[in-house]
């Protein structure tokens, strides 16, 4: 029986939100935003000589759509990493998200993981990034990170994770020596 099956659950905090999450939430924000006064009032003023009323659903809709936009920062954000014995789990606030550590093959720090990488679904940025990419460097690979420069690649024959722990060093040495994976 490994020896990892003996230690307690390691809990990692995601990394701070770097430029990439910061800029995509701030942008998003900001044009959503100013929608939200603009729409409202270009609608209000062009329907004010008619003798129907306004259309409010239409000139409140960019609303909803910050309402919705503050949902998906909320929920896409990452409260934890936590690696158990047999697996590693991904904490949102709505759902968790787990990995089998079985048959894991490297883990290894890589704040270029993302360099070319297109979103194949998912979220770019908004609260973190997560969801399917794909790139010539890793090929197909889940994402759940809030941080390129604090980015883990781990490796499975079929699959690969992408991961932002805010001590990604120590992060890496724990999922090493609980594997007895090569350093």
């Amino acid at each position: 029986m490994p020896a990892s099956r003996f230690q307690p659950d390691a809990v990692f905090k995601p990394a701070v939100a770097g430029t990439r999450v910061r800029l995509a939430t701030m942008v998003s924000s900001v044009v959503v935003g100013v929608m939200a006064v603009v729409v409202p009032v270009v609608v209000l003023t062009l329907n004010q000589h008619e003798r129907h009323p306004p259309p409010w659903p239409v000139a409140f809709a960019p609303v909803v759509v910050l309402a919705v936009l503050a949902v998906v920062w909320v929920t896409a954000r990452i409260r934890c990493y936590r690696v158990t014995a047999e697996e590693l789990r991904v904490e949102l606030p709505l759902r968790t998200v787990r990995f089998a550590l079985a048959g894991l093959q490297s883990v290894a720090p890589d704040p270029g993981a993302l360099r070319g990488a297109r979103r194949i679904m998912g979220n770019d940025g908004v609260g973190a990034v997560s969801g399917r990419f794909r790139s010539k460097h890793l090929g197909w690979f889940r994402v759940y990170l809030t941080d390129v420069e604090h980015a883990v690649v781990l490796r499975w024959p079929d699959r690969c994770l992408v991961i932002s722990p805010q001590q990604h060093s120590w992060f890496v040495d724990t999922l090493r020596r609980r594997l007895d994976l090569p350093h």
